[in-house]
């Protein structure tokens, strides 16, 4: 079975309960998100995951590395628990799984779109799709991270509730927390982060290795 879809791997999240504060510094937060990945050419970074599972109640914990390009590119490598590789390549999305010698290979056009991927593509108004909350943070530091809480507009099942921490002086992020309608909590923390370092276009290609069973799901018309 395929394991950890697109939305799994890349955004986990902590439960906060958000204060009022004022609308022009929620708006002054998000324009300076938007501007900061609407101008970034590539970023990487390790990352640690930690996946709580309502339903069976039980946590899951990986860890890798990430990286992104300008131009629909992204690579998530998990080296563990067990390695595996999510590639997009800036038109097909690969879900590689070396144990398994399985890949799963899709028509990224055709896969709902995550506001992560779009906000790097600098494709996105998030004010347009979430109701966006600055979370108050008792005794902050001017330091310390942003912590902004979005709910969707529409309803999405895969997406109730996500928190993003966002680096107070270049506004990329550091943290992301994703609840999901049935009760799966995912946390993403990202260290190491590199940004604009010319990540070259060649990282993102993918040919499955030989004696790997690929899937390709249906085009729904």
């Amino acid at each position: 079975m395929m394991k950890k879809t697109l939305v799994c791997c890349m955004f986990s999240f902590f439960i906060h309960m958000p204060a009022l504060a004022a609308e022009g510094d929620v708006d002054q937060y998000v324009l300076k998100l938007e501007k900061q990945y609407e101008v970034m050419k590539d970023f990487h970074a390790d990352f640690l995951q930690e996946t709580e599972l309502a339903t069976i109640k039980r946590v899951e914990k990986g860890e890798g590395s990430v990286s992104f390009k300008k131009g629909g590119k992204m690579l998530w490598e998990y080296t563990a628990p067990e390695e595996q590789k999510i590639i997009l390549d800036g038109k097909t999305l690969w879900f590689y799984m070396p144990r398994d010698k399985q890949v799963m290979k899709n028509n990224f056009s055709t896969i709902p779109q995550h506001i992560v991927v779009d906000l790097f593509r600098g494709k996105i108004n998030i004010r347009e799709k979430f109701k966006v909350t600055l979370v108050q943070q008792e005794g902050r530091d001017k330091k310390a991270d942003i912590v902004l809480e979005l709910i969707p507009v529409a309803y999405d099942p895969t997406l109730k509730k996500l928190t993003l921490w966002v680096n107070p002086e270049r506004f990329y992020i550091t943290r992301s927390a994703l609840e999901d309608d049935f009760g799966t909590k995912t946390v993403l923390a990202f260290v190491k982060i590199e940004i604009d370092k010319g990540i070259k276009d060649s990282l993102f290609d993918f040919t499955p290795p030989k004696g790997v069973e690929i899937f390709e799901p249906p085009q729904v018309q």
